[in-house]
Order: structure tokens, then sequence, then C-alpha cells
């Protein structure tokens, strides 16, 4: 555990950042898929990858009470999900 409480400060502000950075991250891909109603370029296995990967991080935070870590996996998972299905809908366009 951390003693400092400037260090825990920077921990959480990381956290958060680094939490906002990577659902940030998958956006752009979904709204691109969207807009060009083609998906044919993303790899349904990778996103497949990360739902699975979300779960598995949903779990360990559930079971060390990271509410944070918790939603931040769900939110990727959320947004992973829509990218599969507009794969599934506009995959070969």
């Amino acid at each position: 555990m951390v003693d400092s409480p400037e260090i825990a400060y920077l921990a959480t502000l990381a956290g958060r950042v680094g939490g906002m950075l990577s659902v940030g991250a998958f956006l752009p891909q979904a709204w691109r898929i969207y807009r060009r109603r083609s998906a044919a370029d993303v790899s349904l296995a990778m996103y497949l990858s990360i739902i699975v990967a979300c779960a598995l991080w949903m779990f360990y935070a559930h079971v060390r009470g990271s509410v944070e870590l918790f939603v931040t996996n769900l939110v990727i998972c959320a947004i992973a999900i829509v990218i599969v299905m507009l794969k599934l809908r506009y995959g070969g366009r």
C-alpha cells in the first residue's frame, strides 16, 4: 500500500485518465464503421478477444472491489459489443 498521499493521488489520477483514454480509443472505430456503413477492415477476432478480456477484468475488479476498473471495462465491453454488431451488419460492405 502507498503511504504517501501525493503518490496515492497521482495513482488515482493516472487510473482515471488511463480509463478515459482506453474508453476513448474505441469510439473512433465505432463511429467510422457507422458513418461509412462498412466494417470490412475490422477484425472480428480482435473485438471478440477484447470482450472476453473485459469480462475477465470485470470479474477481477468485482473480486477486488474496484468500482473504477469495473466501470471502465464495462464501458469498453459495451463499445466493443457495438463494434461487433456493426461488423456483423456491415462486415462485407
